[in-house]
């Protein structure tokens, strides 16, 4: 599609003049996303600059990726040496995975998206947007891998947490202001502003069987026309999207990226952004270069090593011939997918045999540019001096808690356990157990073990022992973990509050020396040896060969003794000697592939060392109020090699331990749970399950964690289950068991802090259940808005979800009155309670809090099922907002409706319309199907 009617003039003619001097490979390289290593070099000081450009020498680089600068001049010295060494001004444009904070794991860890979208809160997505958005740009990042629309269909897809639910209207909304803020209201140029990369087109969550990458496993075409597009329509026409990241996966047989009913989606919204591959994503389509072909389905070696492409589609049979697919489908930029050289040779030959025109890729290129302009990088491409990266991210900490308290969803509440008030029910002692009681768990795309950054981050064990020392000092807490968090002894993050130095908490004082051998000392800090240094090496240290002492001490947070595991992990070509109280207890020596455990081992893993001591570590007997002397000892060769996706930092560290009980840890937990008034057990996922790659079968807690629940519940104790995770859990048994029930999901780096202020009242939950939460695995999908012919019943097992969309109590309660809708219209003359197809319908509400504190209420509009020339869901969400109110408040909210958005549908000529006749709108309080309709008003379309 040529965009070029939609840019100005002087944009137009700009873009122009630069594409008409451009070489085939300048053109390939502004469609090349090039692995940051291989111009940074080993000594990171841009050294393979002139390596990595052999196969055009004097073209700009277009797009770098896994970069992350940590200061202004790494960046402007790079764009300054790219400009030099070019025959032609084109700075390059930096990309960045940004789903829940800036893929560095250096700056603000917000909650997962589908935690987020359980807040309902249009306003609190925006401001995170926005803050991510600045944090990016600051350290010279200009389009964001975000956010990602794909509709959460199916719970047992791993990737399920990067969304934003089940619901296309709650993700068209949500996406909208989290792209508008990342693009700060289509500001792109802005210092403080970045391009939304909006991902996977389309279609990609609700594969079947739950595997990431597997083909769509809806009805067909029209689904994923009518309602998948949805959100990301919105956002192209609302959210400032310039980017759009094509799936892996496939539907009605084409896969994404080469599938013309969506390009031909994106050329009717007009956008006139970039169009990229995702990752190593257009090797899928070649079956000769990447795939054996010869074995069977089951043998195929995973395309590019990648674990989640778990077969190739088969649909061309060359590099060449992917590379021309992609690109005269409308494709532009690749992702890793070839070597430079190859790239270009494969496109010069298909120009020269006229397989792909040269007025094609001048086309795409243009766009490529076009974005760029946006960015104002001709103009500026450098960070301004006045940028303090470290400055922002600070800044954040508060939304960060904001964002956590207002995503937890209040599942159960018998009895009114919640919240917790030891001074007047009685409760002297509390027993906190569980393997996310005293651990960091921020999900996919954070770092090692979903626990990065751990600056400023907070446990739940942290934040409770704060509250109780603060308000209840005569209120005991005892803690035991009684379960790993997956099927194996893991390498558990130490937080940062159990570690000092001469009495000052918060980490051990690290001296960095700029040799490998502790003789050159620079500089000190206090910080957690759980660290990972990118491309560069440490701040104010010449060379990647450096070594590292930290020392202080450790108090042990255990209430029994711990027969468990300490050690210490690196990275490839590093070592480590970790000391407790001055002898050597473990030495990590350098190897090829280093002992930090990948995010998700996998059941070939864990089949096997589920038994087996955390790697890295030694046993080691943690005792109650023991506090032990920790000297660390790290160092750092420069000879490992980086790749993209594997082996990508140059050096990484974790200090950690295991305080899983060797011998009986449930026992262990189950004494001291027996002997507390009230028991909070933290349980449910981290990455090691949840994550790229983590598609699961089952929906339950893992087998030590259900063994634990299942043991203190027995004990009859008033329990407070406090979930984390990317999925729904489908444990119906232990919900019917506990006393009350949260959902944290993952919230982020505030996520301990944000639990501890809903457990004691601080703040009153609100957050709504954004995926239906299944009875069993077995009855998926579990969506809310399902066909009428769907059978509601099994012979086995009850149907419906145990908490349906929408759904999240409070300490408060909630009056609703006078809920009625109004339309303006296009038409003049149209009769009153009538709209069309341009309408905007207004609907609103009084709301009353009720209840004797303050709290939010989300007031949720659908679309009652209705007679159509297509079969319609039994209902639709179309409206909501959340509203915050004092105790005793009332507000009138007002809910609007775009009509010719999420009232179109494709009739049975595959036409967009909006059908004439009645359409009935409920005020519902969640999408159950036992939720009352009976306030409802109806509205007449005229056409």
């Amino acid at each position: 599609m040529d965009t070029r009617s939609q840019w100005s003039a002087e944009k137009q003619t700009f873009i122009d003049s630069l594409v008409a001097n451009l070489t085939i490979p300048d053109m390939v390289l502004q469609m090349h996303l090039m692995f940051a290593d291989n111009i940074i070099g080993p000594n990171s000081d841009n050294a393979l600059y002139d390596y990595a450009m052999q196969s055009a020498p004097g073209s700009p680089i277009g797009v770098i990726h896994d970069w992350y600068p940590t200061n202004k001049s790494q960046y402007n010295d790079l764009q300054r040496l790219n400009r030099a060494k070019s025959h032609i001004n084109i700075p390059f444009m930096q990309t960045g995975e940004c789903l829940h904070g800036v893929g560095s794991f250096k700056q603000s860890m917000f909650p997962a998206p589908i935690g987020m979208a359980a807040s309902f809160d249009t306003d609190l997505i925006y401001r995170v947007g926005r803050a991510i958005g600045t944090e990016a740009r600051s350290i010279g990042i200009h389009a964001c891998f975000a956010p990602v629309l794909d509709l959460a269909k199916e719970p047992r897809w791993g990737r399920a947490q990067e969304d934003w639910g089940e619901d296309s209207t709650l993700t068209a909304h949500l996406g909208v202001a989290f792209a508008s803020g990342l693009s700060k209201n289509s500001t792109w140029s802005d210092s403080d502003a970045v391009v939304p990369v909006m991902k996977h087109f389309a279609a990609h969550g609700s594969p079947q069987g739950g595997h990431n990458a597997a083909p769509f496993m809806g009805y067909g075409a029209r689904e994923v026309l009518q309602e998948m597009l949805i959100p990301f329509k919105a956002a192209v026409e609302l959210g400032g999207v310039k980017g759009v990241m094509m799936a892996y996966s496939e539907f009605d047989d084409v896969p994404c990226s080469v599938n013309p009913l969506l390009y031909e989606a994106l050329a009717a919204w007009g956008y006139d952004g970039f169009v990229t591959a995702d990752d190593t994503g257009k090797r899928v389509l070649d079956d000769n270069t990447y795939c054996r072909c010869e074995k069977s389905l089951t043998e195929r070696i995973p395309v590019a090593g990648l674990s989640e492409l778990l077969n190739t589609h088969l649909v061309t049979d060359s590099v060449a011939d992917t590379i021309s697919q992609w690109h005269n489908s409308g494709g532009m930029i690749q992702y890793y997918d070839f070597p430079l050289d190859q790239y270009i040779n494969a496109t010069a030959s298909l120009v020269s045999n006229g397989t792909l025109s040269v007025t094609t890729l001048r086309s795409l290129v243009r766009r490529v540019l076009g974005v760029k302009y946006d960015l104002g990088l001709f103009d500026n491409p450098y960070i301004p001096e006045h940028i303090n990266s470290q400055d922002i991210t600070d800044a954040h900490a508060p939304l960060t808690l904001e964002a956590a308290q207002k995503s937890i969803v209040l599942l159960e509440n018998k009895n009114s356990t919640l919240p917790i008030r030891p001074d007047t029910h009685d409760i002297s002692r509390i027993f906190l157990g569980g393997p996310f009681s005293d651990t960091f768990n921020f999900g996919d795309y954070s770092g090692q073990y979903g626990g990065y950054p751990v600056k400023d981050a907070s446990t739940i064990r942290q934040a409770i022992l704060e509250e109780m020392t603060r308000n209840f000092p005569k209120t005991d807490l005892v803690t035991s973990w009684g379960a790993n968090s997956w099927d194996y002894n893991g390498q558990y993050n130490i937080p940062p509050y159990l570690l000092s130095h001469n009495g000052t908490s918060g980490g051990l004082l690290a001296t960095y020396y700029a040799d490998t051998n502790f003789t050159d000392a620079r500089y000190q800090k206090l910080e957690t040896p759980s660290l990972d240094w990118g491309l560069y090496p440490p701040q104010g240290l010449p060379s990647n060969n450096f070594s590292v002492v930290w020392e202080g001490r450790v108090a042990i947070p255990v209430d029994a003794e711990v027969d468990g595991w300490f050690g210490v992990a690196v990275y490839p070509n590093t070592s480590a000697r970790l000391f407790i109280d001055g002898v050597q207890h473990i030495y990590a020596e350098p190897t090829p592939e280093g002992n930090i455990l990948s995010n998700i081992p996998g059941l070939s893993y864990t089949s096997v060392n589920g038994t087996a001591p955390p790697p890295g570590s030694s046993p080691f007997r943690f005792e109650k109020a023991a506090s032990h002397k920790i000297r660390l000892e790290y160092q750092a060769w420069n000879y490992v090699q980086k790749f993209q996706n594997a082996n990508s930092l140059n050096a990484q560290v974790l200090l950690f331990w295991n305080l899983v009980d060797q011998k009986n840890p449930i026992q262990q937990a189950v004494d001291l749970a027996q002997t507390s008034d009230l028991v909070i057990l933290a349980v449910g996922a981290a990455w090691n399950s949840d994550g790229e790659s983590g598609d699961r079968a089952t929906l339950q807690l893992s087998p030590n964690q259900t063994a634990l629940a299942s043991a203190i519940l027995d004990l009859g104790k008033p329990t407070i289950l406090v979930l984390q995770g990317g999925r729904p859990f489908a444990i119906p048994q232990l919900y019917n068991k506990s006393a009350a029930v949260l959902n944290s999901f993952f919230p982020g780096q505030s996520g301990g802090a944000a639990i501890a202020d809903i457990l004691f009242g601080k703040i009153n939950p609100g957050g709504r259940v954004p995926i239906s939460v299944p009875y069993s695995v077995g009855t998926l999908p579990a969506f809310y808005n399902y066909k009428p012919s769907v059978p509601r019943e099994y012979t086995d097992t009850p149907f419906e979800p145990l908490y349906p969309f929408g759904y999240g109590l409070s300490y408060s309660n909630f009056s609703l009155e006078g809920f009625q809708a109004s339309a303006k219209q296009q038409t003049q003359g149209s009769a009153p309670n009538s709209f069309d197809a341009n309408s905007l319908i207004t609907f609103s509400v009084t709301v009353t809090n009720t209840g004797a504190v303050a709290g939010s209420y989300v007031p949720q509009v659908y679309l009652l099922g209705r007679i159509s020339s297509i079969v319609r869901p039994v209902k639709q969400l179309v409206a909501f907002t959340r509203v915050y109110l004092a105790a005793g408040q009332a507000t009138t909210v007002a809910m609007d409706l775009d009509v010719s958005r999420y009232l179109v549908i494709l009739d049975r000529s595959y036409k967009w319309t909006v059908e004439s006749g009645e359409y009935t709108f409920a005020l519902l309080e969640n999408g159950g199907s036992r939720a009352d309709t009976s306030r409802n008003v109806t509205l007449t379309c005229v056409g």
